[in-house]
């Protein structure tokens, strides 16, 4: 077992777990399989057992621990059968960053060959077709063909000031096709220079971080910001949270970042951007990578308020402590069924709102919850929130 996955800090953190148990009140993964070894602090428990069996006093004396292949299987089960959502660190009383603990476990049991195999065939897909489809590249911006009127170029302009990172899901499933479809319309409305990669946007990685394949990323970070610099742009926005998160933390560049709810919050106050009236009492769902991975909770709270005639109602849990729809972590991969139990418990708590629409700023978060939703057959109204503010303006 490799600890250089593991930094001084995490090995500081898994120590530090006292076995309270406040996480499991939280974990959504928990609240649908109530099993020891799927909460955070069974697989804290379980990780540590790994490392006293190599690298503590047992093992300096007698030597190491054979490590145990099917106790490694069954920890490789409970790893991934998580989305990643953080909640658990937001409960955490002493703080520690469980979320980055999973993913450092990932890479272990990926160095010890125990993950899900279809994750193995994602990560071909990624490597060899750079998205997680499967499909051509070249592909990408098919979307637009549902478009009309649209200029000579297809919004891929040889210079621009800004780059729209489209993301993998918006651009290769249909369900998630009319968040870049509303995004660029507003951008065109709003007189903003842009421009789209085209073919030559890459997976941002993400797909491999959140598997444990995190050294296989590199040329991806490369080509995607040789390719914004080869625009001569100097800003990037992303619809896709996950995409976002993933520059912000692992591209260290020094190009500007923004989420789409920041870009469309500076294009309202900048004037460039207005509503027409419409009376409509909506909800929001902060999605985990947007809110509590980076902190991104006031920007679509705000476009919302800015709306004339939008009544916005808060879910029970909001904010830091917004559920999990289900549709993070890959986890519709490993476990769909699982994945699907969480976004029923979100429907639930959307359709006690009262609200005639949820809106959500991650695309993922619109498939999980509209596809769950369709499937209980129930009609419930949900939204990416660019299609709303494009709906609505003036």
């Amino acid at each position: 077992m490799d600890l250089s996955k593991l930094s001084p800090k995490q090995l500081l953190e898994i120590d530090a777990c006292t076995r309270c148990g406040d996480c499991l009140r939280f974990c959504p993964v928990y609240s649908q399989r109530t099993e020891e070894a799927i909460n955070p602090r069974g697989k804290i428990q379980a990780m540590k057992k790994f490392l006293r069996g190599q690298y503590g006093l047992w093992a300096r004396v007698f030597g190491k621990k054979k490590l145990d292949e099917a106790e490694l299987e069954k920890f490789s089960e409970m790893a991934y059968r998580c989305t990643l959502c953080g909640e658990c660190s937001v409960q955490c009383p002493v703080s520690i960053d469980s979320r980055s603990l999973w993913l450092a476990f990932k890479e272990m049991l990926v160095e010890l060959g125990h993950y899900p195999k279809n994750l193995g065939v994602m990560k071909k897909n990624v490597l060899a077709k750079y998205n997680i489809s499967g499909d051509s590249n070249s592909s990408r911006t098919d979307w637009l063909d549902r478009l009309e009127n649209l200029p000579p170029h297809r919004y891929q302009k040889e210079r621009a000031e800004v780059v729209y990172f489209i993301g993998c899901v918006s651009a290769y499933f249909p369900m998630a096709h009319k968040v870049p479809q509303s995004f660029v319309r507003i951008l065109e409305r709003s007189g903003v220079d842009f421009t789209l990669l085209g073919g030559e946007e890459w997976c941002c990685g993400f797909p491999l971080i959140g598997a444990g394949f995190r050294r296989e990323i590199d040329g991806f970070i490369r080509h995607n910001i040789e390719g914004v610099k080869e625009k001569g742009a100097r800003s990037v926005v992303f619809s896709c949270p996950s995409c976002y998160h993933t520059w912000h933390e692992n591209y260290h560049t020094d190009l500007n970042l923004f989420d789409s709810t920041q870009f469309v919050l500076n294009l309202i106050k900048e004037g460039r951007l207005q509503f027409n009236e419409e009376k409509i009492k909506v909800t929001y769902h902060d999605p985990c990578d947007l809110g509590r991975v980076s902190g991104i909770y006031e920007s679509p709270r705000a476009i919302l308020r800015a709306m004339p005639g939008v009544e916005f109602i808060e879910l029970a849990n909001h904010g830091e402590r917004c559920k999990c729809c289900g549709g993070g972590g890959l986890l519709e991969m490993v476990d769909p069924e699982l994945s699907a139990a969480l976004a029923r418990e979100k429907i639930k708590e959307i359709q006690a709102t009262g609200a005639e629409l949820v809106i959500t700023s991650c695309q993922q978060c619109v498939r999980t919850i509209l596809t769950t939703a369709r499937r209980m057959k129930i009609p419930l109204k949900t939204s990416y929130i660019t299609e709303f503010v494009l709906k609505h303006m003036k």
